[in-house]
């Protein structure tokens, strides 16, 4: 449960619940969510060379696979760059949300299309529907910010 719970705050993949008791009874795959970056800069803190602006800046907004089993790793963008979670970890309590995520991104319109590995760490306040934190993928670092659209 905590696997689905805690895919559900990332890169897409955001949990809207109310109550902690209700954890236990939401499905972590009801919302769409919108994803933005913040802070953009090169993994070693110098500026950005244009390369993290060209992947992150315009963000993306999630939705289910349409004709798929309802699962939280089953979202895509609907644009570019194309998610696959590949490791999701976390913990519940207290109200509070904390996860540590990877995920592999593809970019096609850059020249080396392989899978690009993006690390996230965010929190969330259980009910606010927003989660925040930090994410690098090795070349690009910043923040990120996850808002649920419901």
């Amino acid at each position: 449960m905590i696997k689905r719970l805690s895919a559900a705050v990332s890169l897409g993949l955001l949990l809207t619940i109310g109550t902690a008791d209700a954890a236990d009874n939401q499905k972590a795959d009801h919302d769409d969510e919108v994803v933005t970056f913040s802070e953009l800069t090169l993994a070693d803190g110098r500026p950005d060379d244009g390369i993290c602006e060209k992947r992150y800046k315009s963000g993306f907004t999630t939705a289910e696979l349409s004709g798929t089993p309802r699962e939280p790793d089953k979202k895509t963008s609907g644009q570019e760059p194309r998610v696959i979670i590949s490791s999701t970890g976390g913990t519940i309590g207290d109200g509070i949300l904390s996860m540590e995520n990877e995920y592999e991104l593809i970019f096609p319109n850059e020249k080396n299309t392989e899978p690009v590995e993006m690390k996230v760490f965010a929190t969330a306040l259980i009910g606010s529907g927003s989660a925040s934190g930090v994410f690098s993928d090795g070349t690009c670092r910043g923040k990120v910010t996850i808002h649920s659209t419901q």
